[in-house]
């Protein structure tokens, strides 16, 4: 019990006061985390916020945007690479050895992979898939080696996206909170 409300306490203080130090720590767990899906690191990190006793304001969404989102979405970047690699590596002599389990066959692939143009669009879509704090990315990270995205384009939009996410997932979160004060101050006060 007493360690489990470390742990807690230790993430708390990572994401409540972000340091460079703290940056660190982040970008291993987030690789590591990324690695083995172990379980919804934005979502944790974030709800952190609702702890917060100080405003939030610029310069610690500042902070938080140095110390949390950029090292969480660089980490979960190089932890998807090894995934993508599989993908891109494993994709076809995988799908067609176990494609009686799986509920497409390499046709489905090349069908889809033809429908992307390599045009700007389809690099916009992969951003916005990213981006959404809700979407798994183990299944993004498979289709983008699977479908043969090119490394860089990859590792880029995948880190802008993991960076992206996180800041939407603190921002929900600050915000909302900070919301939720105002109105209940405001109704205890009227």
């Amino acid at each position: 019990m007493e360690l489990s409300l470390n742990f807690v306490q230790a993430v708390q203080d990572i994401v409540l006061k972000p340091d460079f130090s703290h940056a660190i720590i982040l970008f291993f767990l987030s690789f590591l985390n990324e690695l083995i899906a172990v379980f919804p690191y934005a979502i944790v990190l974030s709800g952190q916020l609702l702890f917060l006793k100080s405003s939030f304001s610029l310069v610690f969404i500042t902070k938080l945007f140095f110390f949390v989102a950029v090292p969480v979405g660089v980490g979960s970047s190089l932890g998807a690479t090894p995934v993508y690699v599989l993908g891109y590596l494993g994709g076809k002599p995988l799908i067609e050895k176990f494609h009686k389990y799986l509920p497409f066959s390499w046709q489905d692939v090349e069908k889809v992979n033809s429908r992307l143009k390599g045009e700007w669009y389809d690099e916009v879509t992969f951003l916005l898939l990213r981006s959404i704090p809700l979407v798994p990315a183990l299944p993004i990270n498979v289709a983008a080696g699977i479908m043969r995205m090119r490394f860089w384009p990859y590792f880029v939009i995948t880190t802008i996206g993991f960076i992206i996410r996180m800041m939407l997932m603190l921002l929900i979160v600050g915000f909302g909170m900070k919301t939720l004060s105002n109105f209940l101050i405001f109704i205890y006060t009227t």
